[in-house]
């Protein structure tokens, strides 16, 4: 979908080193990885939208800008 640019990638991960090795260190206990990092990154940019994920354990712990509350959308467990 990509390549025939029905969508579009305009998250670049180069621009936001700084702040995703800030939320890196500041969740190092939770061992993120870089897909992780990104949502939450993208979620201080786009405080108006959801993250899907099915990472509801750390995604209940993580916060944007510090302190806002994540809101996701998870599948139900069976």
């Amino acid at each position: 979908m990509v390549k025939e640019k029905l969508i579009a990638l305009t998250f670049d991960c180069n621009e936001h080193l700084v702040r995703l090795e800030t939320l890196a260190r500041r969740y190092a206990d939770r061992h993120p990885d870089l897909a992780g990092l990104c949502l939450i990154r993208m979620s201080e940019l786009y405080p108006k939208h959801t993250v899907i994920t099915t990472d509801e354990t750390d995604f209940r712990i993580y916060r944007r800008n510090k302190r806002e509350v994540i809101p996701i959308i998870c599948p139900t467990r069976m």
